[in-house]
């Protein structure tokens, strides 16, 4: 950190000088040559603490950052994904159990998650006034394979 600050120190002040040197030759002929030069001193400066091995950049260690934490958090992510997609499911099937005129006052889905990112639905728990038919509406809106258990038994 030392030699950092050190090469910092020694940008401002060559900058300053080809500042201040530039202004002064502006009106000669010489002023390219200066410019030139300068500008060699400028690189000199700013490479010989990288050659010489002094100034030294290093990446953080990112295991430091990989810590149970950060699984704890991502099962708690998935866990509030599971059940806000369960209860925009329950919400839409609601819907449609009202549409068709199925009296239902309960549904529980169960929703998995699978490491793909792939929704799938397991099984759904009704208890409505008719059964069969708030089943038939539940398996034509989520396929046919979708297991509907009775909840009022």
């Amino acid at each position: 950190m030392e030699g950092l600050g050190s090469v910092i120190k020694s940008v401002c002040i060559i900058s300053a000088a080809i500042c201040l040197i530039e202004g002064i030759a502006a009106g000669t002929r010489f002023r390219n040559q200066m410019k030139f030069l300068l500008n060699l001193v400028f690189i000199i400066v700013v490479a010989t603490p990288v050659l010489k091995g002094t100034f030294e950049f290093e990446l953080p260690d990112i295991e430091k950052y990989m810590t149970s934490e950060y699984s704890e958090s991502e099962e708690i992510y998935l866990e509030e994904l599971k059940n806000q997609t369960a209860e925009n499911i329950r919400s839409v099937l609601m819907q449609q159990l009202e549409a068709a005129g199925i009296n239902c006052s309960e549904i529980e889905i169960e929703v998995n998650i699978s490491e793909t990112n792939s929704i799938s639905i397991s099984s759904v728990t009704v208890s409505a006034d008719n059964y069969e038919a708030a089943a038939e509406v539940i398996r034509n809106s989520l396929g046919a394979e979708t297991e509907v258990y009775n909840g009022n038994t």
